[in-house]
């Protein structure tokens, strides 16, 4: 029975973090042996974070950046839990991509570098 492809909606977050990491190891595939073995686990954490972006990116569209906070009698307006948390991890996906562009030659890293943020912006989390 042929595989159905799923949308990006109905797949569970490891699968995401799974498409996204073959999306983004097929950058890599002509990289030395002795380089490739070592920039698994980069990849796997590019593609983690990268897929966490997309949900903390859902999540603020859901709300408001500043939302109301009830605690027993108080109401206070605060930043939304979840823009701080994409704040950070935005912090570290441009330093992950830095790491993993610099493992390319310079022709590669330009197209590759591209790709990736071409690959990024179509994601749900790029599209407006």
């Amino acid at each position: 029975m042929p595989k159905v492809k799923k949308n990006t909606e109905e797949l569970t977050v490891g699968e995401r973090i799974c498409r996204a990491e073959k999306q983004i190891r097929k950058f890599f595939k002509n990289l030395p042996a002795d380089k490739l073995k070592f920039v698994a686990e980069p990849i796997h954490q590019f593609a983690v974070t990268q897929i966490t972006l997309q949900r903390l990116s859902e999540e603020l569209e859901k709300g408001d950046v500043i939302e109301l906070f009830e605690q027993g009698k108080q109401r206070l307006r605060r930043e939304n839990p979840a823009l701080k948390a994409y704040n950070t991890t935005i912090k570290s996906y441009t330093a992950q991509l830095k790491q993993l562009l610099d493992l390319l030659p310079n022709s590669e890293a330009d197209k590759a570098g591209e790709a990736l943020l071409s690959f990024v912006m179509k994601s749900p989390a790029g599209k407006k």
